[in-house]
């Protein structure tokens, strides 16, 4: 029997690192750009992270460590793209394949360790308890005991989503995204505007990164696991709204979690491993055809309408 508390509370903490690498690809395309580099600066967070906590022997300093490292990266991607025209798809692979070889290098020379290094459980990243909480049912059990990051994750959407549609540095830079011409005649700094987007997009893969390294307790080469190509999927999905790009992204997190659960109890890990990307499509088809169910609904009822009408006119002819 499946406890169905157990399964959403390890939903939202596998959604977590999604969501915030979701918000730092949605701000590359507020700006016109579409960053395909969001698996290689989430990879450099776990690393980053790791190293950090490791120096530092803080959670925090790894955290902090973490994000600078990603905005150093996110902001050298920027110089490529803005500065050099390098075409931000070839930076953004190269970005994510250097990422993937130094991360592996440099566990050696820093740990002495090969594929892996696992920090000691006093410098794991601490979870909050929160009394209030246990007097709700469901709610209390799923959103107890997780990061300060997880619950940043769940509420950061939204304050992207005030930002962007309430302040006059969101209006520039979803102006920007529309029509950089127009936005540039209008007096608005592009370049200025999209070094910032691009550093909160850094920002938010090292928070991304911390989240998944720390609330693991390691760090293991190749340990993002394709979480920057399901953020990017996402950001398609939901049109790169934040609230939308949340929900989306616990659907992924249910699924995961879905198949970690069900894993252990016999059933095919090939079928499993197909469950997120089914899911996918099923939100993607979904929408589709309930428009066109409620389009033929319409059609229907105005066919119906247009025959009761001619029977009125025929019957009143008659009399």
């Amino acid at each position: 029997m499946i406890n169905v508390e157990q399964l959403l509370n390890l939903s939202v903490r596998l959604a977590a690192p999604v969501i915030l690498i979701c918000l730092g690809g949605l701000f590359s395309i507020k700006v016109d750009i579409f960053n395909l580099a969001l698996e290689g600066f989430t990879l450099f967070g776990c690393f980053a992270a790791v190293v950090g906590t490791y120096m530092t022997q803080s959670v925090m300093g790894g955290i902090l460590f973490a994000v600078l490292l990603t905005l150093l990266v996110a902001l050298v991607y920027a110089l490529f793209v803005f500065e050099l025209d390098v075409d931000p798809i070839i930076c953004a692979l190269a970005c994510t394949t250097i990422a993937t070889g130094l991360t592996r290098y440099l566990l050696v020379p820093i740990f002495g360790a090969s594929g892996r290094f696992i920090l000691p459980s006093e410098l794991a990243l601490p979870t909050i308890h929160f009394a209030f909480l246990e007097k709700i049912p469901l709610i209390g059990p799923v959103l107890n005991d997780h990061s300060v990051l997880v619950y940043l994750a769940l509420l950061l959407p939204f304050a992207v989503h005030v930002f962007l549609y309430r302040t006059n540095m969101g209006l520039s830079v979803r102006a920007i995204g529309k029509n950089a011409d127009a936005a540039l005649s209008a007096g608005i700094g592009i370049k200025r505007i999209r070094y910032f987007a691009l550093a909160l997009n850094g920002v938010f893969c090292g928070l991304a990164g911390a989240q998944l390294a720390l609330s693991l307790n390691m760090f293991n080469v190749g340990m993002t696991d394709g979480r920057g190509f399901t953020a990017i999927a996402v950001l398609v999905l939901t049109g790169a709204e934040p609230v939308l790009s949340l929900l989306a992204c616990l659907m992924f997190g249910f699924s995961d979690a879905l198949v970690l659960t069900l894993s252990g109890r016999g059933y095919p890990v090939q079928i499993l491993s197909m469950l997120p990307y089914v899911l996918a499509l099923i939100v993607v088809i979904a929408p589709l055809l309930i428009k066109s169910l409620v389009k033929w609904l319409r059609k229907r009822s105005a066919e119906k309408k247009l025959i009761v009408m001619g029977s009125d006119v025929t019957a009143g002819d008659r009399q």
